[in-house]
């Protein structure tokens, strides 16, 4: 009796625990498509036409997404915007024209093929630009300051930690044809790219930078193309930092940010406004960047807590760093619960360590990803 009484207490616990473990994508393949999990990251390749990986994206990563229009209306009421969610809405899909045509093709599919309402990714993927609420801290390590003697790339994902958002995370791998495979950070369904890297070792992360603290006083343009949809073209097209610069100077811009950029030779941060780029460079081997522009250009204001923890490491004569003693840096100006993702590249290598989870990320043990090889897959 003892022994059945136990067996069904253990039972009812490995229930429990099953029904305590968050909902995940399911591993699976649909046409040249497929999801499967490295040390338990959620790895989604796309391959073909924008049609096509717009249609594996909508059933491998949105439909089978654990309750996205859950997600969504709970990020609407933690970011206080359900009641202006109809005009923010209606922005959104003002915004569509904009979107470059593959991209706009891919999220057509995708709705259809998922069954999800075409406004919620239009949303998804202008977040950025509408809204506010990402925060985001960034380290480039140049080859002179770098142990392994090739840069690196930190940064810290900050924010809405909105319940359900760590199931809806997973890495993206775009084979495009015509255009250059990359890798994407993201959260489900957001087709443009927040954090990644290309099959040339370029990295680009965004941080964001209200319109309001930029000294050329730009307004909104809404022709210019959106942010994430900017950061998307970048690795599609470009293999480094000044290919991207060229890019970007040419492109019609919708607003400001920041996009931390790092290719196997260096990198950068540009300071994007609707009017203007600057660049700017590394102080002794370190480029920190937070959430201001820092430029004579564009700064109002460079007070910021972060950024003054993360400076002493481009004083002169700073200790040379590896992928530890960056992912340490990034510990000292985590976001508490708000980051949910945390990561370091590798350019040179392609190699990304990626941890995502319940906040903040830098107390998890981030996961090695050869991205070089799913490139080549």
């Amino acid at each position: 009796m003892k022994r059945l009484t136990l067996g069904l207490a253990l039972l009812a616990f490995a229930t429990f625990a099953r029904a305590e473990e968050p909902k995940r994508f399911p591993a699976a393949k649909h046409k040249g498509g497929e999801l499967t999990y490295i040390d338990k990251v959620p790895v989604l390749v796309l391959k073909g036409k924008p049609a096509e990986m717009g249609e594996q994206f909508g059933v491998l990563a949105i439909k089978n997404a654990p309750n996205i229009e859950g997600l969504h209306a709970q990020f609407l009421k933690d970011s206080g915007q359900e009641k202006r969610y109809p005009i923010i809405a209606a922005m959104s899909k003002s915004l569509k024209p904009s979107f470059p045509a593959h991209i706009a093709t891919e999220i057509e599919a995708a709705a259809k093929a998922s069954g999800s309402e075409e406004g919620l990714l239009l949303f998804a993927n202008t977040v950025a630009d509408l809204t506010s609420g990402l925060g985001c801290s960034t380290i480039i390590v140049e080859k002179e300051r770098s142990k392994t003697g090739a840069p690196l790339f930190g940064r810290n994902f900050d924010w809405f930690p909105t319940k359900g958002i760590t199931e809806h995370t997973l890495v993206v791998v775009y084979k495009g044809e015509g255009k250059r495979a990359f890798a994407a950070v993201t959260v489900s369904p957001i087709a443009g790219v927040i954090s990644g890297m290309n099959d040339a070792g370029l990295c680009v992360t965004i941080n964001e930078i209200s319109i309001k603290r930029s000294k050329d006083k730009p307004e909104f343009n809404w022709k210019g193309t959106p942010l994430l949809m900017a950061f998307r073209r970048v690795l599609e097209e470009c293999g480094t930092v000044a290919e991207a610069e060229k890019l970007l100077r040419d492109m019609p811009r919708t607003s400001t940010c920041c996009m931390t950029i790092c290719d196997k030779n260096g990198g950068a941060v540009f300071e994007i406004t609707p009017k203007a780029l600057e660049v700017r460079k590394h102080e002794n081997g370190v480029c920190c960047c937070t959430n201001h522009f820092r430029t004579d250009k564009l700064s109002l204001d460079t007070k910021c807590v972060r950024y003054d923890k993360l400076s002493p490491l481009q004083a002169k004569d700073g200790p040379k760093l590896g992928v530890k003693d960056v992912w340490a840096e990034l510990e000292k100006v985590q976001a508490g619960k708000s980051t949910i993702q945390t990561m370091v590249f590798e350019p040179e290598a392609r190699v990304l360590h990626l941890a995502y989870g319940p906040g903040p990320a830098t107390k998890l043990t981030p996961v090695k990803l050869d991205l070089g090889k799913l490139f080549a897959r």
